[in-house]
């Protein structure tokens, strides 16, 4: 059967998808997604793989007083990179975040507010499941880190 293009774009709620609500800009975030955003486009710009941008992550994380949080940053970057099964949309937005960032900052701040479940769905909603269940532990003992810092991530403020 052949299918023509639509003149007129249908909406996602009539194509059985759920509405995506517009991104969050950026100057309206306080300083802990601001610097999971910063973190999350430097580690894309090179994958993670330059020893440069590694130690400015460190050396950002340490001065936010949560020392040892790029490792877990890190795995869960790499995680995700090899396991989405499609294009992360990350550093592709000036003013707003993107997709990919938006799902970042939801599971840090279901894992701060909701414990392990909340994360996991968060996680499940983002990742495939089978890389879900291998970027848990990372994504757990980032937002740990970043709560015990004082860096708390909440859903009201990246919604």
């Amino acid at each position: 059967m052949r299918q023509f293009p639509e003149s007129h774009p249908v909406p996602a709620e009539a194509k059985g998808l759920p509405a995506s609500d517009p991104p969050a800009a950026l100057d309206g975030l306080s300083f802990a997604p601001r610097l999971i955003i910063w973190a999350a486009r430097l580690w894309w710009q090179d994958r993670g793989a330059k020893d440069g941008s590694r130690r400015m992550l460190a050396q950002a994380f340490t001065l936010a007083r949560c020392p040892g949080a790029e490792t877990a940053f890190d795995e869960l970057m790499l995680m995700a990179l090899h396991g989405a099964c499609r294009h992360l949309d990350f550093a592709c937005h000036v003013e707003r975040l993107g997709r990919d960032e938006q799902a970042l900052l939801d599971v840090i701040a279901a894992f701060q507010d909701h414990a392990v479940i909340g994360g996991e769905r968060a996680l499940d909603a983002w990742l495939p499941p089978a890389t879900a269940r291998l970027a848990s532990d990372s994504a757990i003992l980032l937002a740990k880190r970043l709560s015990r810092a004082g860096l708390l991530i909440s859903e009201k403020q990246i919604h």
